[in-house]
């Protein structure tokens, strides 16, 4: 592949100048097209791309001494063809990796809609098995049902419904209205996130729905609307609690069962349970935004006293965080161990690159102030000299 491509570059260069063509464009576009269609042919590899580079720039740039048309603007045109071929490759690949993201994203919403379809059309069986019994057995049967909704509430979109349903009952009946709500609250959170992987994002989705939906029923019902925002978001708040709290547990029970495999899971884990400890407050001014003045106040207040106090839930979501990276320093030491002599040397690359940049950057500015390319040239080699006698 690679003497084809030098072989193509080589013709079609030749062929340029016997035009009368061989103009820098003419340049750039011969080695971009013969870069491009063998970048395109390869399965990705930073070593292959580095070879095409190399053999293409190197084809190119003989071509044109051979012909005495090794100027400049030509030379920079073959690189710059070259280069530019690479990095249209891998735009390529960056963008179709963007829209399989997108696409997967739409394929997990579509499976949860199956799923939640598929636990419907399960729970229905279970009502139609209860239905051929009778008595305490038939009211225990359905009992069950109702109690495996309640589990799914969140996959079969009957969370913030229920809540709702729940809290108008307290406020209607009257009694423990306050401790009630935040019980109701506080499992509805547990449950929801418990249903799938812990993320910071879940723990916002659901904490916002949850309080809004107890917040919206007092406010329906026009009756204990500060009592049931209060409520409503302490229950928010341990349940968020408990389900950090579970998360840690799991943690340190994985313990060595963590495999390679597994860090950039924990590395994600650690990241989320740092997001969490703030989601709380901004939740609750969140909240605060869309309800009555009752619900407000109260909920900004409670905000603000979290913000100037701090939380339970952040003090146990920052310790999370941290047992999360001792465990990823665990897993990660002996990876590092190996890459720390190949870090060391990317760290010196970089920093030699930058020197250079710099160094160009000068001599490029220098030589834009005196309008001329060649007081460039002469300030960039200056500042090199100066560099090797140093």
């Amino acid at each position: 592949m690679l003497k084809q491509m030098k072989q193509q570059i080589t013709e079609s260069l030749h062929k340029a100048r016997e035009r009368g063509q061989l103009t820098s464009q003419e340049v750039y576009e011969l080695t971009h097209e013969s870069v491009l269609h063998s970048a395109q042919s390869l399965k990705k590899g930073a070593k292959d791309l580095r070879e095409i580079t190399h053999e293409a720039v190197t084809a190119a740039v003989q071509s044109l001494q051979e012909a005495g048309e090794a100027s400049r603007d030509k030379i920079a045109a073959s690189l710059h063809g070259a280069i530019d071929a690479v990095k249209h490759v891998e735009s390529q690949m960056l963008e179709t990796a963007d829209k399989e993201l997108a696409q997967a994203k739409a394929r997990l919403v579509e499976e949860e809609k199956v799923l939640a379809q598929k636990l419907r059309e399960a729970l229905e069986g279970a009502e139609k098995a209860a239905s051929d019994f009778s008595g305490e057995v038939k009211a225990d049967m359905e009992s069950a049902v109702t109690d495996i909704k309640l589990k799914g509430a969140e996959l079969l979109g009957l969370t913030r419904e229920s809540i709702k349903a729940a809290v108008k009952q307290t406020i209607e009946t009257g009694t423990k209205v306050e401790e009630t709500v935040a019980e109701v609250t506080r499992d509805a959170t547990k449950k929801a996130l418990t249903e799938a992987r812990f993320s910071a994002e879940r723990a916002r989705k659901i904490s916002e729905s949850v309080l809004s939906a107890a917040v919206e029923a007092a406010e329906e019902l026009g009756s204990h609307v500060k009592e049931v925002s209060g409520a409503a978001a302490n229950g928010v708040h341990e349940g968020l609690i408990h389900v950090v709290d579970e998360t840690q547990h799991s943690l340190k029970v994985a313990g060595g069962r963590f495999k390679e495999f597994a860090i950039e899971d924990l590395e994600q884990t650690k990241q989320d349970l740092e997001l969490v400890g703030n989601l709380f407050v901004e939740t609750l001014h969140k909240v605060a935004a869309r309800s009555s003045d009752a619900a407000k106040e109260t909920l900004n207040e409670l905000a603000e006293d979290a913000q100037k106090a701090g939380t339970s839930l952040r003090k146990k979501s920052i310790d999370a965080a941290h047992k999360a990276g001792e465990r990823l320093k665990k897993l990660g030491s002996e990876a590092a161990h190996k890459t720390a002599e190949a870090s060391g040397k990317a760290a010196q690359t970089l920093a030699e690159e930058a020197k250079e940049l710099g160094e160009r950057m000068l001599a490029i500015a220098k030589g834009a102030a005196t309008g001329m390319w060649e007081g460039a040239k002469e300030a960039l080699h200056e500042e090199k000299e100066k560099g090797n006698k140093s």
